[in-house]
């Protein structure tokens, strides 16, 4: 996993994982993510989970103890562009609305019409 933080034009904080998240760098999640809200002080800190291959449950524990401890500091964390394989994730773990990431349509979950 690789991590780096970038301030945008709108002067958001984003935050762009890559890699492999699971229970050996979890921790390390959370703490950038922490780190990122305490020092920075955004009003919104986005975590790009685009480049993200593999999410486990240690991680999404960890997106969720993140998003608290950043909400303790007054900041809005908030995941952004999630890969469809850790969005479905985030989805089966029922915390996707929770973490700010939109509802995405999939093959679970498109209606059926009928022609």
């Amino acid at each position: 996993m690789s991590v780096t933080v970038n301030v945008t034009m709108d002067g958001s904080t984003v935050l762009s994982v890559r890699g492999e998240i699971d229970h050996s760098n979890a921790a390390t999640l959370r703490q950038e993510i922490v780190s990122a809200a305490a020092e920075r002080r955004p009003s919104t800190l986005r975590v790009d989970l685009g480049l993200v291959t593999f999410l486990d449950s240690a991680a999404v524990g960890a997106l969720v103890a993140a998003q608290r401890e950043a909400g303790a500091e007054g900041v809005r964390m908030i995941v952004y562009r999630a890969s469809p394989f850790v969005h479905r994730q985030l989805r089966i773990a029922g915390v996707h609305e929770m973490l700010g990431a939109p509802v995405e349509q999939d093959a679970d979950h498109i209606p059926y019409t009928p022609f």
